[in-house]
């Protein structure tokens, strides 16, 4: 009786395991996926823009993070996905007539969101704009519900916008 008892429990031991395993597969497969429709975000949005509604949610925001007071991209203003073509890009190349390259160098991602750090290098309209960046993706029912921008303030509003920023003196 207690050599059925043992099987018994080696077998669920192994179902549960296989269980387990199973779960996993599935979290690295939608990492994955949310990967690669993060690495789409950044191979279209300057070229081919249109080519990413199909995987924007239809409650999907783009949000830049920088403060910049004053500047075209207001700080923390959401922007849809009909907004973010009409307004946000249409002013991308009034600060960057030459265009920006955007090399990846790190990229952290799960079934829920993606982490992507990069390196950019470009001519701003006022000098050299060579920022570091950090973007931040949520995902929902397969697509991309918001996307958030980090880079650094000083440098967009330097090279991008002539700006010189003074400390704050009561």
């Amino acid at each position: 009786m207690k050599l059925i008892q043992l099987v018994r429990l080696f077998l669920i031991i192994i179902a549960a395991s296989f269980t387990l395993n199973a779960d996993d597969q599935l979290r690295f497969e939608k990492a994955e996926e949310n990967k690669q429709m993060a690495l789409m975000f950044f191979e279209k949005l300057l070229a081919d823009p249109e080519a990413l509604k199909p995987i924007f949610h239809k409650d999907f925001t783009f949000t830049y993070m920088g403060k910049i007071p004053d500047t075209l991209v207001p700080y923390g203003v959401p922007y849809d996905s009909e907004s973010l073509f009409t307004e946000w890009l249409a002013h991308i190349p009034k600060v960057l007539p030459f265009g920006i390259e955007l090399k990846t160098t790190d990229i952290i991602a799960d079934e829920n969101g993606v982490a992507v750090r990069q390196k950019g290098k470009a001519k701003g309209k006022y000098g050299p704009y060579n920022n570091d960046y950090s973007w931040l993706f949520k995902f929902k029912e397969g697509k991309i519900l918001s996307v958030e921008e980090f880079n650094s303030d000083y440098l967009v509003a330097k090279s991008l916008y002539g700006r010189n920023l003074i400390p704050f003196s009561p």
